[in-house]
């Protein structure tokens, strides 16, 4: 369920950014930094571990639902039809890292 509302909030920021006139690189930034704020706002009032502290591909798989969506905006595709696509894509990258525990690098001190 973490994945469908990610998918959500992905698309959400970044439908609104775009229905404000924003430029392409703030609207998915913002959808972005809604969805990742999003759930850890939703753990940290459940008073559990963030699930960003460990689980690093988040921030990834918004980020690629949003760039999709700018995408396909951009090349005249209808917004509905957009968004079902990039939050599509949201849900593959995220199932497809959690299947084959695909981690982004952690740095060391």
């Amino acid at each position: 369920m973490d994945t469908f509302g990610l998918a959500v909030s992905t698309m959400s920021g970044t439908q609104l950014s775009i229905e404000m006139r924003l430029s392409w690189y703030a609207a998915i930034l913002l959808g972005v930094i809604t969805a990742v704020t999003g759930g850890l706002l939703r753990d940290v009032l459940c008073q559990v571990e963030p699930v960003l502290l460990h689980r690093e591909t988040i921030g990834t798989s918004s980020l690629v639902g949003a760039s999709a969506f700018i995408a396909l905006h951009q090349l005249g595709v209808a917004q509905n039809l957009a968004a079902v696509i990039g939050g599509f894509l949201v849900i593959a990258t995220r199932i497809i890292s959690i299947q084959f525990d695909l981690n982004l690098p952690k740095f060391t001190k």
